[in-house]
């Protein structure tokens, strides 16, 4: 007849509402027509007598009744077993009902091939396979580590560290592969191959942002005209391979003219090595208050001529010991008392040079230095 709802679900019921046995005085054991729970969902009778559940006989597996002592031999069925509490049907969840629960265990596969929302935790005693692709897996193989599989082979992990590791398991930086730690450090370790492909489309400008607690201090990007530049505030190098050149730059990479010194009196280069000299402009029409040397300046280029010394650093012998060579040069306090001694101050003068800074020890230092080309060319004006 008709019905209102969905399809009724299959039913099954059991054909007895109890079971009849024959003791021969040795067996114990006797199979049940229907599957029960436990031992109080029968009701027992031997010769008439009625069993004690659990002390007189015992249900296993569902289906198996085992007497304490064998029941006495007889051949007109002296055992009867009534079912007090038994399975009338079974159901079949309907495919297109929802299924809700609040908790279970699944003994089997779990298939989800539609939309699933879980609202709870889901226990998995070892892994998640993909249905069309069982060498894929999300893997539990330890405590507090899970590990994605593909191929049949781990590719990445969580580490119970919090660590990600991708394309190895050991967390040691000489190993091939890449890992996030927690703590922020990022190890990337390839075999004879480019590591990091940093790439910036559409406008040039930063690639790397160098920051220290989150205020800016450096930064490595590239400007028009195939450049590198390297840097912080607005003191930059530019790296110009098309034209084989290095240059003092700004933020963005463009040269910055007649602005950025290279070392300091406190932090001095030691050797430069090159091919030329120097060059220093000298062109014209960016000098003014020309003049030719007056007689005081001449006395002193003459003095200056005489000053000059053979010498070893102090700091070369320390290294070298009697290996240190000899250099020859004028000494800057020397050079200073000429002038003073013509009545000159030689701060007024770019070949002197006197900077004061503070070391590390927060002690303020001060070294005198001879700018040698300005020098040389003072000189030869007295000869």
């Amino acid at each position: 007849m008709p019905y209102i709802g969905p399809p009724a679900p299959d039913r099954f019921v059991a054909p007895k509402a109890a079971s009849v046995f024959s003791g021969d005085g040795s067996t114990t054991a006797f199979t049940l027509d229907h599957a029960v729970g436990s031992d109080e969902d029968i009701l027992v009778s031997v010769d008439g007598v009625i069993q004690e559940p659990s002390v007189a006989y015992a249900v296993s597996n569902g289906t198996t009744l085992t007497f304490t002592g064998a029941p006495s031999s007889n051949s007109g069925n002296n055992i009867f077993v009534y079912y007090l509490f038994r399975t009338v049907g079974t159901v079949s969840h309907p495919s297109n009902n929802a299924f809700t629960a609040t908790n279970g265990t699944l003994t089997g596969t779990l298939d989800v091939t539609g939309a699933t929302t879980l609202s709870d935790d889901v226990t998995i005693s070892d892994k998640i396979i993909h249905s069309g692709d069982t060498n894929t897996a999300i893997r539990f193989p330890s405590a507090d580590t899970v590990t994605i599989e593909t191929g049949g082979s781990e590719r990445a992990r969580v580490s119970s560290g919090g660590v990600i590791t991708v394309g190895k398991t050991d967390q040691t930086a000489n190993v091939v592969g890449a890992e996030i730690e927690g703590t922020g450090t990022i190890v990337s370790t390839r075999d004879g191959n480019t590591n990091m492909f940093l790439n910036r489309k559409t406008s040039y400008g930063d690639i790397i942002d160098f920051r220290y607690d989150n205020t800016n201090r450096g930064n490595i990007g590239i400007g028009s005209g195939n450049v590198l530049y390297v840097g912080g505030g607005d003191t930059f190098l530019s790296f110009f391979p098309s034209s084989d050149m290095i240059y003092p730059a700004n933020d963005t990479g463009s040269g910055r003219d007649d602005a950025i010194d290279l070392g300091a009196s406190g932090a001095r280069f030691d050797d430069i090595y090159a091919t030329n000299g120097t060059i220093q402009t000298s062109d014209r029409n960016e000098k003014q208050d020309i003049e030719e040397l007056n007689d005081a300046e001449k006395r002193v280029a003459v003095v200056a001529k005489g000053l000059m010394r053979k010498f070893r650093w102090k700091s070369k012998v320390e290294i070298k010991g009697d290996n240190a060579r000899t250099h020859f040069g004028i000494i800057a306090q020397d050079l200073q008392d000429a002038f003073k001694a013509e009545g000159l101050d030689a701060s007024d003068y770019a070949m002197f040079i006197s900077d004061t800074w503070t070391d590390d020890d927060g002690k303020e230092q001060t070294r005198l230095g001879v700018r040698y080309s300005e020098l040389l060319a003072f000189i030869i004006s007295a000869i």
